[in-house]
């Protein structure tokens, strides 16, 4: 009967950890397209990137009404104040890599950004965001995606 509590506890342990961290990490769990489809990616992959038809509504490539010049500088200056780890950047290409470090374990994360002229007053940015270690992220870098976003937007 013991054994019953205690692996009965480490489950509901473990569920609980992986629920925290989850929605530690902006798992929109319960949006489009759905739940089972979000947990099975989250706890599945280690890679998510922007793109015109993703099924996740926060990863479709964003367009901002500024030119690449000045969506380029945006990018690179909220990776700065996130304390993200400039690898490279390349402004003729206006792309640029860096290290995303998780507050905890700091495990790394790599990410690749580029921005993409569509005319003079519009650009849509992809972004790439890849861990180095394990299997699956627990939505860490669709979390990444969204904070360099998000911080653009500000």
């Amino acid at each position: 009967m013991a054994a019953i509590k205690v692996i009965a506890f480490a489950l509901v342990f473990i569920v609980g950890l992986v629920f925290f961290t989850l929605q530690r990490n902006g798992a929109n769990l319960f949006q489009e397209p759905g739940f089972v489809k979000r947990l099975s990616t989250y706890l599945t992959t280690n890679v998510a990137e922007t793109s015109d038809n993703n099924p996740f509504p926060e990863l479709r490539t964003p367009v901002f009404s500024v030119d690449a010049e000045e969506l380029y500088q945006r990018a690179l200056y909220v990776a700065a104040e996130s304390g993200w780890n400039v690898l490279a950047n390349d402004r003729d290409n206006q792309d640029a890599n860096f290290v995303v470090r998780s507050p905890i374990f700091l495990f790394e994360d790599d990410m690749y950004i580029q921005v993409k002229f569509i005319n003079m007053n519009e650009s849509s940015l992809y972004v790439r965001s890849s861990s180095r270690t394990g299997k699956a992220d627990f939505a860490a870098n669709a979390g990444h995606i969204q904070d360099l976003i998000n911080g653009i937007k500000e």
